[in-house]
């Protein structure tokens, strides 16, 4: 009974000294862009699992128009938090504010596993022979445009046969388009993020004639971008934003659960089928950015005439507010 007792003992002073959960007493208020996309998937389940809550936090999803739109707000402080695509337009609102920065990887494309990005050409020209590699795109006409991921993609593929986009032609077309023009063989090919690739493969009319992972290796195609505001004087509270959205991204990572897809059915307006016949793009669980494939894109769009300047990585992110995420997350 004395060892008992003296057991009960330690183990309450032990429960005593032992540090407590964070708790908030008020729900701090923070806006963040959002869209309708798969690609959105982390956030929706941080949202759909009271994750934010957790952190004392009430989030307003923001719809927004454009990659453009969102960044002036953020710039302004008119919202808090960028969760969007890396773009020139981006890059230079980073570099000419001086006040905003990227905080943590939102979709990253790199090798093993599914494609989730690649180059598509239609199919009779693929099997017929006149289109299976990068030389045979010269004159053929594109769906896209000259900026962006998805060109500097297509440009890079190009540039393996000593093309450009002046061997080419371009014309700017809505998925929905896109899918009719393919179908009617008024387009050769585009390039395509998911969900768009599945949906335009299961059609019938294009085959895949790259994956990104094979052209460019690695590629940072989508980024958490802090506000100034979150990034100075109240850096706390973008750690605890950061967190929550960390335990979305793992619940992300754990694939197409049926907890998973019922989330994200709900959350898109995808069936349960589509979103399982999807390639999951890749999100690190720690939030890591990798400049190194962000670095070639933005000397792509430099050279391009896209931005003014390339960023150093200082310029670029913050990993210390990273790493006081992962500090609230024990690790």
């Amino acid at each position: 009974m004395k060892q008992l007792f003296a057991l009960t003992l330690m183990l309450t002073m032990l429960g005593a000294c032992a540090p407590a959960s964070p708790s908030y007493d008020d729900k701090v208020p923070l806006k963040v862009t959002i869209g309708s996309q798969f690609s959105y998937a982390p956030l929706f389940i941080a949202r759909a699992e009271g994750y934010f809550e957790e952190f004392g936090l009430d989030i307003e999803f923001v719809e927004f128009s454009g990659a453009s739109q969102a960044t002036t707000l953020l710039v302004s402080g008119d919202i808090d938090i960028y969760a969007g695509t890396i773009n020139s337009g981006f890059l230079n609102a980073v570099y000419q504010s001086g006040t905003i920065k990227a905080v943590a990887d939102r979709g990253h494309v790199a090798p093993g596993g599914c494609s989730s990005y690649a180059i598509l050409i239609r199919k009779d020209l693929f099997e017929s022979g006149e289109v299976t590699g990068p030389a045979d795109l010269k004159g053929q006409l594109f769906s896209g445009q000259t900026a962006g991921t998805g060109a500097y993609f297509l440009s890079t593929y190009l540039a393996q046969a000593g093309l450009t986009f002046d061997d080419i032609e371009f014309t700017d077309l809505s998925t929905a388009a896109e899918l009719d023009a393919f179908d009617t063989g008024a387009i050769a090919g585009a390039t395509k993020p998911e969900p768009g690739l599945t949906q335009a493969l299961s059609a019938g009319n294009v085959v895949v004639l790259a994956e990104a992972e094979a052209v460019l290796g690695t590629l940072q195609s989508g980024v958490i971008a802090f506000s100034d505001d979150l990034l100075t004087e109240r850096r706390d509270v973008g750690a605890r934003f950061l967190a929550a959205y960390l335990k979305g991204v793992r619940q992300y990572n754990e694939g197409k659960t049926e907890r998973n897809l019922e989330i994200l059915s709900l959350a898109t307006g995808e069936s349960v089928d589509e979103l399982k016949a999807f390639c999951w793009p890749p999100v690190h669980p720690d939030g890591y950015l990798n400049f190194a494939a962000v670095n070639g894109f933005q000397l792509w769009s430099v050279e391009q005439g896209h931005m003014d300047a390339a960023l150093t990585e200082e310029q670029f992110r913050d990993a210390a507010i990273l790493q006081d995420a992962l500090t609230l997350l024990g690790q």
